[in-house]
């Protein structure tokens, strides 16, 4: 496969990532879709504190479920401002840089941060074996090569 093609893939792949968590009020997620993304063994880790929060795919997906079931969330936005994807034979890493809303009208999002996301190739098509995920506070400030181009 060629570089270029392989990059389009992970787009894609990073763009089903957002898309499956995203939703509007009175409607829900597919969030399932998850599973489909990941390699059934992948973890997916918070690292905002002290104590990283590990998690599996299905983990995540109880977890979020249950925020939606109880209304916690009603709506939800992560999508991407900028990236920096790197890829080397069958391996790929990519720096996201994403904004979080809850009030989809709100210009201003509720926090940025960064998805640092590992991918691998499985024949001809890409799947996410890792995703570790920091938000911005006003100690750890985002450096601005990660906010643009």
């Amino acid at each position: 496969m060629n570089q270029q093609n392989d990059l389009k893939l992970i787009d894609n792949l990073t763009a089903e990532l957002y898309k499956s968590i995203c939703f509007e009020v009175d409607n829900r997620p597919q969030v399932e879709r998850l599973k489909k993304l990941f390699i059934p063994t992948a973890n997916m880790i918070r690292n905002d504190s002290d104590s990283p929060e590990v998690m599996t795919v299905d983990d995540f997906i109880k977890s979020y479920s249950e925020r939606l079931a109880d209304g916690t969330i009603k709506s939800f936005y992560e999508g991407e401002l900028n990236h920096i994807t790197e890829i080397f034979g069958t391996i790929a890493h990519r720096f996201s840089t994403y904004e979080i809303k809850f009030d989809l009208d709100n210009p201003e999002p509720f926090s940025i941060g960064i998805n640092s996301i590992q991918y691998i190739r499985i024949g001809k098509n890409w799947k996410i074996s890792g995703i570790v995920w920091n938000n911005q506070n006003d100690t750890n400030k985002i450096p601005d090569k990660y906010l643009s181009d």
